[in-house]
């Protein structure tokens, strides 16, 4: 054999070395995607989570989220700060989810989860209060948008239909 023979299969198993790390580094950034998917659903998983266990646990927050649901600007400046903490937080894990949805990151059972929660959310006269004189200047221009869009069909529904708590709170 020849040192040109000898060459030419060095250079063969180069390029199958080569094909073999170029198909471990796919399969990897595969994998790699998926589990950043899967975090990204279970960080707002428990953000929502999270916000409705600090609703749940304090008879304050409570009376303030029912009480805010109704009449943001009837609230104390107090329990406006209470409210528009926990709107503001609720709202925000509803903006990450839509914005991680734009990159296929969220399937799209979720994201129309995620806007019914929003309309059911918007169904309150006082969270829309509160997104006219706090919410829609907090957060990113589409994701305004595309609340403004909702409030526009939550208005509509008859206030006796019910919906769930403490979502909607009738």
């Amino acid at each position: 054999m020849t040192i040109s023979e000898l060459g030419s299969i060095g250079e063969l198993i180069g390029a199958i070395a080569t094909v073999a790390t170029l198909l471990y580094l796919a399969l990897q950034i595969k994998a790699n995607t998926q589990a950043e998917k899967y975090n990204a659903i279970k960080d707002i998983i428990n953000s929502v989570v999270g916000w409705l266990s600090r609703l749940g646990d304090s008879d304050e927050m409570m009376d303030c989220w029912t009480s805010g649901t109704k009449s943001f600007n009837n609230l104390s400046t107090k329990d406006k700060v209470r409210f528009t903490s926990a709107a503001t937080e609720l709202l925000a894990a509803i903006e990450a989810t839509l914005e991680t949805a734009k990159s296929g990151g969220i399937k799209e059972e979720s994201v129309a989860a995620v806007r019914a929660m929003v309309f059911q959310l918007m169904r309150n006269p006082g969270v829309r209060e509160y997104w006219l004189a706090w919410g829609q200047n907090s957060f990113a221009q589409d994701f305004a948008r595309e609340v403004e869009s909702i409030i526009h069909k939550a208005v509509e529904v008859d206030p006796k239909e019910p919906g769930p708590l403490p979502f909607y709170m009738p």
